[in-house]
């Protein structure tokens, strides 16, 4: 049986013929904000992560059986060719997994989505690993995608899709550290990515993941920085076209769930991307509420992150959706929390079953591709009794 390195070199693709410059690649990794978030999230969701932990255990895998290929048809059976799909993959950064079984992409005969999954692990003896505390904080499994651990000065484990659904697990010598979860730890891990001690950052999908790596952490700054930011590592081309964000909440339970759209001006294409947690008040709870549930036509869903992307598509969509119908291909990205709500958005427009509550929620219709205009600030929607803090977010703590 083939390696999982031989694997990887028969499939991935040639490196492109422009590769970035050293002074290109090395960039100041988190913002001021990032570093204040850091201070308070290690014990919270430490806490957190031992209560998930213990109600994961009771998980019934075995009641939770794959779909057949009979329901897999009838899902597809009300598919409508106008409708918008996450067909440029999905690119996630210290995620939680969201389901068992693992969510599928119904628009391809192998179910595996695009992109790549990717987790920082320290490894710091044969059996004894460190992993990012997010991406090992519950038990359910990862969407279908090619999965990579990030290692440091040392060749990273990349497995093609379906990739490692079922990891990072702890059975027992695998250790949440959650200093390994901000973009200080992904990035330089990004640039020096390498399998069998050759450099694989210029190959797909590792040379995407470096770019979106930048999106997915710019939710947590200002759309001026974002704009600032993005077109620093992606090129002045990648344009902020929308930044959309619902605020809820007051005092202690004040919270901002922003999603941003950027696009590309020379291709058209897009990247949507949602946030990671921002209140460790409701959000916490959310991640940590893990009951499996029914989303889209999909059983053994984590509830928590799928009230989250209801509450969040309910309000938002209605200004995003006709930004979306003018993308020519959509990719999905975000860092934590906001990776596991890439995934259940992405397995559910993918579904294209139409008569299905979820679905109609999140779907839009395509349009002939078009340039959007840049934006220069957000837009908010405030919930019923939502504190007003600042003009946009992100507002002070």
């Amino acid at each position: 049986m083939a390696s999982r390195h031989e694997l990887l070199a028969e499939e991935a693709p040639e490196a492109p013929e422009e590769e970035l410059s050293e002074a290109e690649l090395i960039e100041e990794h988190s913002s001021g904000r990032l570093a204040k978030l850091r201070m308070a999230v290690p014990i919270l969701l430490v806490l957190a992560l031992l209560a998930g932990l213990s109600r994961s255990s009771n998980l019934r895998r075995g009641s939770m059986e794959i779909m057949g290929a009979s329901h897999l048809r009838s899902m597809l059976s009300d598919v409508s060719a106008d409708s918008g799909i996450v067909d440029g993959g999905i690119y996630t950064f210290g995620a939680p997994a969201t389901a068992i079984p693992a969510l599928p992409n119904l628009r391809r005969e192998d179910r595996c989505f695009g992109g790549l999954r990717s987790w920082t692990e320290n490894v710091l003896g044969p059996m004894t690993r460190q992993e990012d505390g997010a991406a090992i904080s519950n038990q359910f499994h990862h969407a279908k995608m090619a999965s990579v651990r990030l290692h440091w000065n040392n060749d990273s484990d990349y497995v093609p899709c379906p990739g490692e659904t079922s990891q990072p697990f702890s059975a027992g010598n695998e250790f949440a550290n959650w200093n390994l979860h901000w973009e200080d730890q992904y990035t330089p891990r990004l640039i020096n990515v390498s399998i069998n001690k050759t450099s694989f950052l210029s190959k797909e999908p590792f040379a995407s993941a470096y770019g979106y790596v930048r999106v997915a952490y710019k939710q947590y700054d200002s759309t001026v920085h974002a704009r600032e930011d993005i077109a620093k590592r992606l090129g002045s081309n990648w344009k902020v076209v929308a930044r959309e964000t619902l605020i809820s909440g007051a005092g202690s339970m004040y919270d901002e769930d922003p999603v941003m759209i950027v696009q590309d001006h020379f291709t058209l294409d897009c990247i949507i991307a949602f946030a990671g947690i921002n209140n460790y008040g409701n959000e916490l709870a959310a991640a940590t509420t893990i009951t499996p549930s029914e989303f889209c036509g999909f059983q053994g869903v984590h509830i928590g992150f799928r009230d989250e992307l209801r509450k969040i598509t309910t309000a938002l969509f209605p200004n995003l959706r006709p930004k979306l119908s003018r993308c020519k291909r959509l990719t999905c990205t975000g860092h934590s929390m906001g990776g596991s709500l890439c995934e259940l958005f992405s397995a559910c427009v993918n579904s294209q079953h139409s008569t299905n509550a979820d679905f109609n929620l999140m779907n839009w219709t395509k349009l002939p591709p078009q340039i959007l205009p840049e934006i220069t600030e957000g837009n908010s929607t405030y919930a019923a009794g939502a504190e007003h803090r600042c003009k946009e977010p992100p507002c002070p703590k």
